[in-house]
């Protein structure tokens, strides 16, 4: 099974993955970072992305371009894949990215 975090969870896309994962028995939505943590979902919902100590295979980002750097320094940090479709990002986040 393909253990997953949604970054952006509690906005409109990251809801609209949220259910589409929950209807596939081959993936799981492991944990969520998002700023917004009001949202009740079935997994645990983070505002820090460092707060999270279990793993994952990958990240899905549909979050806001403030919160990207973050998202990267984690990614960095434990390796994790991303799959990136915020849009917006800086050419130094881009710059980011492409390291």
């Amino acid at each position: 099974m393909t253990k997953i975090i949604m970054n952006g969870c509690n906005g409109k896309m990251g809801q609209v993955i949220t259910r589409l994962v929950s209807e596939d028995n081959e993936c799981e939505i492991v944990a969520g970072f998002d700023v917004n943590d009001s949202i009740e979902n079935t997994y645990p919902v983070f505002t820090n992305p460092d707060e999270f100590t279990g793993d994952a295979d990958v990240i899905i980002d549909f979050s806001n371009a403030v919160a990207v750097p973050a998202l990267l320094e984690y990614c960095k940090k434990t390796a994790t894949p991303v799959v990136l479709c915020t849009t917006g990002l800086s050419d130094e986040v881009l710059a980011q990215v492409q390291e």
